[in-house]
């Protein structure tokens, strides 16, 4: 028994393994071309985009891997009837039971490798990813002074005729309107040097430039200037980092989720939102075993002919991915609808508990047979 288990255990394995690898790598490179401004924008090196990008791996896999484990199995266990391997397994004894112990076994596995994923790993994941992703958004970078175009940060108006380095320009034009948030209004003044270099002193971004003039109408309006060698030009002004952010839902965890707050109803709309989110991490790893079953009920305890197995392995994929939506629908539903939430669990809850009976005691079996025929498949 051993033997033939860890065989049909590899086989499921490679395949939903296969599945769930290509299918995070696609969505993978799809999310991280969306960050690529990041490295455009902020002046990032790859390590540093590649380090953001890694925290969203978690979550996809959590995404595809009830989808994969749906397609998957259907794959492995399909190959094993196409070959005959199940009819030789069940002639030397063996019950269906036996023969889908190993795919239980890993949905099992997948089932609370997601729970732990989608309780305690996903969340530090994503806060991790939001606060590193904000904080290269909202440092100053050298690179948003590009050569050749106005650059403009806030009140201020910055051209660059030519960039020798990363921090070494040449051509400089600073011009500053004077709309600051601060109580008190400044001139405008302007500025040109021939060259600037930027500097960062006492954690504060400075442009220390040399050899230009500045520009600047006293009370009169009659415009004053003066030459300079060098002038320390002071950004912190203008790149103030915000450093308190709100958390989404998706970053917070299962007993923050859950956490009622009856003092402030106008977040109301806000909790539910962050109980359906709770809800979906509980219910979705659900979907791996509720998926095996499928796949046992149809593929392989009532084995369809050569000519219904295509037909019943579409309507099979068809059936998975209609039931992951409408669990899903039900949960975002639960923004309206409070019921919506207890109608997903009952489905979950009643699906795992007919299939498993179901697969378990063989006087169902020709029951379901007889219904598939019924159907046509």
């Amino acid at each position: 028994m051993f033997i033939t288990s860890s065989y049909i255990l590899k086989r499921l394995c490679a395949s939903i393994g296969v599945l769930a690898t290509i299918l995070v790598v696609l969505l993978w490179l799809t999310q991280s071309l969306k960050f690529i401004e990041v490295i455009v924008n902020h002046n990032v090196s790859l390590q540093g985009y590649f380090s953001l990008i890694v925290y969203l791996l978690p979550d996809m896999f959590v995404k595809v891997a009830p989808v994969c484990t749906l397609i998957g199995a259907l794959l492995a266990y399909g190959k094993l009837t196409l070959d005959n391997e199940l009819q030789v397994m069940q002639a030397l004894g063996k019950s269906p039971w036996q023969i889908l112990h190993p795919g239980m076994v890993l949905a099992g596995f997948l089932t609370l490798s997601l729970l732990f994923l989608n309780i305690f790993t996903i969340p530090n994941a994503y806060r991790a990813f939001r606060a590193q992703e904000f904080q290269l958004r909202n440092q100053f970078s050298s690179s948003i002074v590009r050569d050749g175009s106005f650059n403009v940060i806030k009140s201020l108006t910055i051209f660059v005729e030519k960039r020798r380095s990363a921090k070494e320009f040449e051509g400089v034009f600073i011009h500053d309107n004077g709309e600051h948030s601060e109580k008190k209004a400044k001139k405008p003044y302007t500025i040109f040097a021939k060259e600037g270099i930027l500097k960062k002193i006492n954690n504060q971004y400075v442009l220390v430039l040399h050899n230009g003039t500045r520009q600047e109408k006293d009370n009169n309006d009659t415009v004053q200037s003066f030459e300079f060698d060098e002038l320390v030009y002071n950004f912190d002004s203008f790149t103030t980092i915000v450093n308190t952010r709100n958390l989404k839902p998706y970053e917070k965890d299962i007993r923050e989720l859950f956490q009622v707050n009856n003092e402030n109803s106008e977040n109301s709309k806000l909790q539910m939102r962050m109980a359906a989110e709770g809800h979906q991490r509980i219910l979705l790893p659900f979907l791996c075993l509720i998926n095996m079953l499928m796949v046992a009920l149809t593929m392989v305890v009532n084995r369809p002919s050569r000519r219904l197995r295509r037909k019943r392995i579409i309507y099979l994929i068809l059936a998975g991915v209609i039931f992951q939506w409408l669990i899903l629908n039900l949960l975002q539903l639960q923004l309206r609808f409070h019921f919506s939430a207890f109608i997903a669990y009952c489905l979950v809850i009643t699906s795992l508990i007919m299939a498993f009976i179901a697969l378990r005691y063989g006087k169902f079996h020709h029951t379901l047979q007889r219904l598939f025929e019924r159907c046509g498949i």
